[in-house]
């Protein structure tokens, strides 16, 4: 049987959170370490959100290309290609085909984390920003490093753009969370009207959920029971 962290033991006790307390009034930016993150840690209320007519922008980080870094039939650049296509039918399956991600290719393990790249990935979004009230990442006492830079990326931004922000554990649910990761004013928000959306679209990310990529032994897949968890329980969102 699974063990999971103290996060989700608090999150089942947690208050529930309307849609419009993680949204605010306007459009919502999702910033995704990797291709598969926007699926597991907040696919539910990107579907939810999508479904009530809110515009949410999905930058997709890094390009994924390290978690199978030994196959031969899957070199990074296949990788990475794959990886891509995946997401965007995830994507496309929680949003009903409403939105497109936004591939901003950095290198798996090597996300953005200074002022000047924060800069850079600014830029690069600028013509998504505008009626932005809410960023919606993963946390930052997720024991990887793309999550903890990518979480303070969206607290820059945030803070430029004077928006809620709201963190959403991922291996933090399962793996000891990093010292100093804030719980604090934790919520849930119930999926279950969004569970068939979130479980075809992690499903979606089948270099990541299956035994597609066969030559690396060492290569990263999801086991069984995870995926079905992060399709079937409630979302965490912390606010940050």
């Amino acid at each position: 049987m699974r063990t999971f962290t103290r996060i989700v033991a608090q999150a089942e006790n947690a208050p529930c959170a309307q849609l419009a307390d993680l949204t605010g009034l306007g459009a919502v930016l999702v910033l995704a370490p990797h291709p598969d993150d926007e699926s597991l840690a907040m696919g539910g209320a990107i579907a939810a959100a999508s479904a009530a007519g809110r515009r949410v922008h999905i930058a997709v980080v890094t390009d994924g290309a390290l978690s199978h870094p030994r196959s031969r039939a899957y070199p990074a650049t296949a990788l990475s290609a794959l990886r891509r296509t995946e997401v965007e039918t995830a994507v496309r399956i929680l949003t009903a085909g409403r939105e497109t991600p936004i591939w901003l290719g950095y290198p798996d393990q090597g996300a953005p984390d200074d002022p000047v790249s924060f800069s850079d990935v600014e830029t690069r979004l600028l013509r998504h920003l505008g009626g932005v009230t809410a960023i919606w990442t993963t946390w930052n006492g997720d024991p990887h490093s793309d999550h903890q830079c990518v979480w303070r990326l969206a607290r820059w931004m945030a803070d430029r753009l004077e928006c809620a922000m709201f963190a959403c554990p991922v291996w933090g649910r399962v793996q000891t969370p990093v010292d100093g990761a804030s719980s604090v004013g934790l919520r849930r928000f119930p999926t279950t009207a969004f569970h068939d959306l979130k479980a075809r679209a992690v499903a979606a990310h089948v270099s990541q959920m299956t035994g597609l990529i066969d030559d690396d032994p060492e290569g990263f897949r999801m086991p069984q029971d995870l995926a079905a968890h992060f399709a079937a329980a409630d979302e965490i969102f912390i606010p940050a």
